[in-house]
């Protein structure tokens, strides 16, 4: 501003010289007064160019990561033009969580960031460059926000600014874990029915219809045979090979949402869903996705069908590593609504921090419709009894010590 001002003085007392010169006759104070007022021109010509066909783009060769990996970064500044830039500055804010490595790297003024600044003189249809690292310490989605750029005339008169909006990001996929670092065990961690030859009765695919036997389920009944023929029929199905797992992801960590949530029990449910996701598709087992957390754009349950898409592991990844601490309602409402809906005879694997009665009555129902549950608590805090027909793991210990050693870091 200061500039500015100061700028605007001295075009006002040349102009007025030129015109003293003018009528007074001196040739030396107007000779000068008009050099001085082309020279003002020129460099106010040149400060209006001097960052008109310049580009600041930053290669990110890989822009999905894990958290600890380490990645190359680096930045690009290009004059498109044949007017070279005697100076340039750039202030590129960086999320503080990405760990950036490299030289020129200052505090910021935003939160939860650092800045990248860069001065720099350019030729024509020249481009210079910075090479950085990116070590990521902190799950989530991370938008590289926008980019200032400061540059002026030759003779340092004026200064302009330009502000270029990105659409950069790095996305930092959640831990995995080895489940037997996490108190599971190595083989068959879900269950002993978890195999790919499981057989069961495939309710979509009707066989036929025969006479109720002692034991057959109620819900197999076929009420409009049963009126024709005055006994009870049940419907028979195909048996099939089948081995869905849906893995569902509770974000409670508390009662109410006054309450506040807790940081470290989130992380612990988002790991160890990402090491049981892991794990389920590296058996090659259908895995399906099933959670209470919100999505941005929307206040719907987050819901992934169960697939053996080769990127399906990787969908699921992206999803765990956005998650946050707001839920759509508690998990068990949420499991009461859905429930019916998941594949018949498949394992349905929940994990959370906070358990209710709720809770287990919503688990006991999904057993009961035809469905192995498998129940991880990660909270320190033990879970409530439940029944026999529920497989039950508590992690809260193993990661306990997980984090005392540095090996698991819940930020």
């Amino acid at each position: 501003m200061v500039k500015k001002f100061w700028n605007d003085c001295w075009i006002l007392i040349i102009i007025a010289l030129v015109i003293i010169g003018i009528f007074s006759g001196q040739g030396l104070i107007l000779g000068l007064s008009v050099m001085s007022l082309v020279v003002v021109f020129v460099a106010w010509l040149w400060n209006k160019v001097s960052l008109e066909n310049v580009e600041y783009i930053r290669v990110i060769p890989q822009k999905r990561v894990f958290i600890g990996e380490t990645v190359p970064f680096s930045v690009e500044l290009h004059n498109k033009k044949p007017i070279p830039l005697p100076r340039i500055d750039t202030v590129d804010d960086i999320p503080s969580a990405l760990n950036l490595n490299g030289p020129d790297i200052r505090p910021s003024s935003s939160v939860d960031a650092v800045s990248m600044t860069h001065s720099a003189s350019i030729s024509a249809y020249q481009k210079t460059a910075w090479e950085y690292s990116v070590q990521a310490k902190k799950r989530g989605f991370h938008r590289l926000g926008s980019v200032n750029i400061y540059g002026g005339d030759i003779f340092g008169l004026f200064d302009s600014k330009k502000t270029i909006a990105t659409r950069d990001y790095i996305l930092v996929y959640p831990q995995i874990l080895k489940l037997p670092d996490l108190g599971m065990p190595e083989s068959r961690p879900l269950g002993e029915k978890i195999t790919n030859l499981n057989i069961y009765q495939d309710i979509f695919w009707n066989r036929g219809i025969r006479t109720y036997e002692k034991g057959d389920s109620l819900n197999t009944v076929d009420w409009k045979y049963t009126a024709k023929k005055s006994e009870l029929m049940v419907k028979t199905f195909e048996s099939t090979s089948k081995s869905d797992v849906i893995l569902a992801v509770s974000v409670e960590t508390s009662s109410k949402v006054w309450e506040g949530y807790s940081p470290v029990n989130l992380e612990r449910v988002v790991a160890a869903s990402a090491s049981v996701a892991n794990y389920c598709s590296g058996e090659g087992f259908n895995l399906g996705f099933f959670s209470n957390g919100t999505p941005v754009l929307s206040d719907l349950p987050m819901r992934i069908p169960a697939s053996q898409s080769k990127d399906q592991l990787k969908v699921i990844l992206e999803t765990l590593a956005t998650i946050g601490p707001i839920s759509s309602g508690p998990m068990s409402e949420n499991l009461n609504k859905w429930y019916r809906k998941f594949p018949f005879g498949s394992t349905v694997v929940v994990v959370t921090s906070f358990i209710t009665e709720q809770l287990l009555t919503s688990l006991e129902n999904i057993s009961k419709f035809g469905c192995r549950v498998v129940l991880i608590n990660v909270a320190n805090e033990p879970l409530y009894s439940a029944t026999d027909n529920i497989l039950k793991y508590e992690l809260g210990t193993h990661f306990s010590e997980m984090e005392s050693k540095g090996e698991f870091v819940p930020i």
